[in-house]
């Protein structure tokens, strides 16, 4: 919401011309009136309206303005004798304040009827904090001129300040409520004797109050009864005789402001003055709010008796048409509330199916980041046979598979179960990709399995850096780097189920540094309209797009780039694999303290080993040596629940370091003998140091491997 303006928004040369004089004059003639009450030099005043007039003119008619003001406060400035630099100085003060807080007033959203709290709120706020720049521009200026002595910057930069906020605070809301009178409905005869009995008030008890008690904040009671009654015709005015009374009596040093210092002075003016613009301009503010809601209740509350009044008629002669209709459309109804109903159970059934057959988890594989994701059809039931699954295999290395069964519901998530389950069977047995699609083409041909399946299945060396796949009709793997992508072709056979028997051969590839791999179902590429190259290529630039992020990102973005969440008219499922640099830093591994974790812990530590260049037959002394350690956490470490492993290993000019640590508790060293891994690590290391606490154990192997100097240490 941008701030009102009363004024034309397209006003004329000569209407312009009148707005700039009356202005200019306005400026000048207050300017002149706040001068005589001067507290520090001639140019230093407590009371200076015209900053008030400035932010009333930038906010009713406009920031065009701003050079009347400008001209005008340079030629105020001028006549003080302080020179033309600082006349300038001062001049671009005053003009910037006030523009400053006619911006701040924009960007709030800003209504010069005053009528919401935020406005008078942010009013406040304007004042207390854009008058700063005139107020350190002014008495720098004077100070830097040596106008005033520099131990008096303080105390001109206070009293300026504070002048400055009593313009915009009382001047700039009475200037903005004289519009109101014009634009709001006229008060009665009432209204008008109240309003001239609180003003005789307001003078009565805040002169009163200022001389006589000297207790300013006496003037506060009939300032809210002001704004409470009147709102902001009747809180404004109010407001500024109580702020002119108040500033007088502090520069006249009479009342609560005599015998104190200056700063002292001020900090009572400006306490009195803020108290004054939030009891006024905040009341009323908050009874305008309460006003208008009332009466855009009562209006809403006609309005709707009104329509309500049409409808029922409406209603009442649809009513007969409609109870016919209803009759007759009822069989209809509950026949097809019965098959939604068979349709929605269907479909819940087989994405709860295919969501619990589907990993839980994705298996943390050393040296291999993996994400995955799986989006269920969202039509009725459409859901059914797309699948993944990422187990690991011997050899550190990890198996990929990624699939599809023709057909949906129920029936496609049982067969999809029945194969990932085969699948993972076949590749503990032999994890070759041609091996394991062979196996599960034999067990679809004896399966009574109607549709048919395609299937990808790819084994990753993290070590090597080498991908062997065979594709059963699936769609082909994208390679991809932040600089190109490429589908990886070969390996291709016909779909599992389509023959009796097929001839399988397997793809290799070799894996570049930094590429990523994305296997997916072809409900991720396929768009009604489109061909599916079309799909393949969009899918390739949305890949090279965000090759860099990190793979959760990376799926998350690919699902928005390809697909409209919530209107899927196929599975998608997809697999994003990136195999990551060991060697780059120090290893840090942790693996649950079990025994078929110990190969995985063993692979990550030689695969680092070799990327740092240790000799085969250093390596062959240091796996040996930490995987007794990590036997001994496996069987001893953990005796009342399981835990983890944590392998850390690290390279420091030549001198190797390998951490083995548990949280686990072990068992007494008993006098049946034993101690003999405690020995192998010896004998194959420099040193062996363990480290028993009550949180655990720490294991620290060291060898010298001489890879920097090459001589021993």
């Amino acid at each position: 919401m941008t701030t009102e303006r009363a004024g034309p928004s397209r006003a004329t040369t000569s209407e312009r011309v009148r707005w700039c004089i009356a202005v200019a004059l306005a400026y000048y003639v207050l300017a002149r009136l706040g001068l005589e009450y001067s507290l520090v030099t001639e140019s230093v005043t407590p009371l200076w309206p015209p900053t008030g007039i400035a932010v009333a003119a930038f906010v009713v008619l406009g920031r065009w303005l701003w050079p009347v003001v400008g001209v005008t406060a340079f030629l105020v400035n001028a006549q003080l004798g302080v020179g033309m630099l600082v006349a300038l100085a001062t001049a671009a003060g005053n003009t910037l304040a006030p523009l400053a807080a006619a911006l701040l007033l924009q960007h709030v959203g800003f209504r010069r009827q005053l009528d919401r709290q935020r406005d008078a709120l942010a009013l406040v706020v304007a004042a207390l904090s854009c008058t700063l720049i005139s107020a350190t521009i002014g008495s720098g200026a004077l100070a830097l001129s040596d106008t005033i002595p520099m131990e008096d910057l303080p105390a001109a930069w206070v009293v300026w300040w504070t002048g400055d906020t009593v313009g915009i605070l009382a001047v700039t809301p009475f200037l903005l409520s004289l519009l109101l009178f014009r634009e709001l409905p006229s008060w009665r005869l009432r209204q008008w004797v109240e309003f001239t009995v609180i003003l005789v008030i307001v003078v009565l008890t805040t002169t009163w109050a200022a001389q006589s008690l000297q207790v300013l904040f006496l003037a506060l009671p009939p300032v809210g009864w002001a704004a409470w009654r009147l709102q902001l015709r009747g809180a404004a005015p109010a407001a500024l005789i109580a702020t002119f009374i108040a500033t007088w009596t502090a520069a006249d040093q009479t009342g609560p402001f005599r015998g104190q210092a200056l700063l002292g002075q001020m900090l009572t003016l400006h306490a009195f003055n803020a108290c004054v613009a939030l009891t006024s301009f905040v009341l009323a503010a908050l009874v305008s709010e309460r006003n208008n809601a009332a009466g855009a209740l009562q209006e809403g509350a006609a309005e709707l008796e009104a329509r309500v009044e049409a409808r029922t008629e409406q209603l009442f002669a649809l009513n007969e048409r409609l109870a016919a209709e209803i009759r007759d459309r009822f069989e209809a109804q509950q026949q097809l509330t019965q098959e939604e109903a068979r349709a929605r159970r269907e479909h819940n059934i087989a994405e709860t199916l295919q969501r619990t057959l589907l990993p839980e988890r994705l298996p943390a594989v050393p040296g291999v980041g993996i994400a995955a994701r799986y989006v269920p059809a969202t039509s009725d039931v459409q859901i059914g046979g797309d699948w993944y699954d990422v187990l690991p295999v011997p050899g550190g290395r990890v198996g990929l598979a990624i699939g599809d069964v023709a057909g949906h519901g129920a029936s496609a998530a049982a067969s999809m179960a029945q194969l990932r389950m085969a699948l993972r069977v076949y590749a503990l047995q032999d994890p070759s990709p041609t091996s394991v699609l062979r196996s599960v083409q034999r067990l679809v041909s004896q399966l009574p399995m109607p549709e048919m399946v395609t299937l990808l299945y790819a084994v990753l060396d993290p070590v090597t850096g080498t991908l062997r796949y065979t594709s059963a009709g699936h769609p082909p793997i994208l390679a991809f780097d932040d600089t190109k992508a490429c589908y990886l072709g070969g390996g291709l056979v016909p779909p599992i189920g389509v023959t009796a028997d097929a001839f399988y051969h397997e793809e290799v590839h070799q894996l570049e540094p930094g590429t990523t791999l994305l296997l997916y179902t072809d409900g991720l590429v396929e768009r009604r309209g489109d061909s599916i190259t079309e799909g393949l290529d969009r899918l390739s630039a949305a890949a090279r797009a965000k090759a860099g992020e990190d793979l959760e990102r990376l799926c998350d973005h690919l699902l928005r780039s390809m697909i409209v969440l919530g209107d899927v008219a196929d599975d998608v499922a997809l697999i994003a694999v990136r195999p990551l640099p060991i060697a780059s830093g120090p290893l840090r591994v942790t693996v649950k303290a079990e025994a078929r974790m110990l190969s995985e812990a063993r692979g990550s530590l030689r695969r680092w080993l070799r990327d740092a260049g240790v000799t085969s037959d250093v390596e062959f002394d240091l796996l040996l040596a930490c995987g007794e350690a990590c036997a001994n956490v496996v069987q001893h470490a953990y005796a009342a629940a399981p835990g983890d492993l944590e392998l850390e290993a690290s390279l420091d000019q030549g001198l190797l370091h390998m951490w083995v640590r548990d949280h686990g508790q072990w068992r007494a060293p008993s006098d049946r003998g034993g101690g003999w891994g405690l020995k192998l690590m010896r004998a194959l290391t420099d040193t062996v140091d363990v480290d028993r606490t009550g949180e655990g154990t720490v294991v620290h192997l060291q060898r010298w491997v001489g890879l920097y100097s090459g001589a021993g240490p």
